[in-house]
């Protein structure tokens, strides 16, 4: 099953940025009102972005 995005948050560490090594996570709100967290990167490369649709093994996958 498909899940849509409906809204995604990326993160603002503002003028501190990122400790070393520290990733970034994006939050993803779903269609079904689950939300979860995943790395900045691997939104990007999957092309993650609102509208867009998330697998329910990558759900599962970065759930809380």
């Amino acid at each position: 099953m498909q899940h849509k995005i409906i809204s995604l948050i990326e993160p603002d560490n503002g003028c501190e940025g990122f400790l070393p090594g520290e990733e970034p996570m994006v939050t993803l709100t779903l269609d079904d009102g689950r939300v979860i967290k995943v790395p900045d990167t691997l939104a990007y490369s999957k092309n993650w972005d609102v509208g867009m649709y998330i697998s329910d093994d990558d759900v599962i996958r970065f759930s809380e």
